[in-house]
């Protein structure tokens, strides 16, 4: 099974097969291979809708984990930036093999990228699918319950 990437967060609104949790950024967030999907390093707080089945099983309030597997984190660093790489190198070799002006096959490689990214955000409702946050209970650590 892949790692899991986590947040603390807490639930803010429950509704049927959805959980909205708040989850405020930590200094951990800027070594995260993953931040780029989750955007958690731009901003201090981040509301994430958790579809699930048991919605039923939390409470407003409630601190709880919220993951996503560092499986889809590489995906999307894939998505966002080798891919992108490729496009914008596959469009500067192309202007490269029409003219002898190098400012051309900048611009071909700037058009390139542009064009991938206008491609992904049309298709973005079916990659977001594919990148699901999961929910789970908070399990307090020892030094947490030694606390209380």
């Amino acid at each position: 099974m892949s790692e899991r990437i986590t947040h603390d967060g807490i639930v803010t609104k429950v509704e049927p097969g959805v959980v909205t949790v708040k989850i405020q950024s930590t200094s951990a967030c800027g070594s995260c291979h993953a931040k780029g999907l989750c955007q958690m390093s731009e901003k201090t707080d981040k509301d994430v809708v958790v579809k699930t089945r048991k919605s039923q099983e939390y409470n407003v309030g409630e601190t709880v984990d919220v993951f996503l597997t560092s499986g889809m984190g590489l995906k999307a660093v894939l998505y966002a930036y080798v891919l992108s790489l490729i496009a914008g190198a596959l469009f500067f070799f192309l202007g490269s093999l029409f003219t002898d002006n190098q400012g051309i096959w900048g611009l071909c490689a700037i058009l390139g990228i542009a064009l991938y990214f206008g491609v992904l955000k049309l298709v973005s409702k079916k990659i977001n699918a594919k990148f699901s946050f999961g929910i789970a209970h908070r399990i307090p650590t020892e030094e947490e319950s030694t606390a209380r």
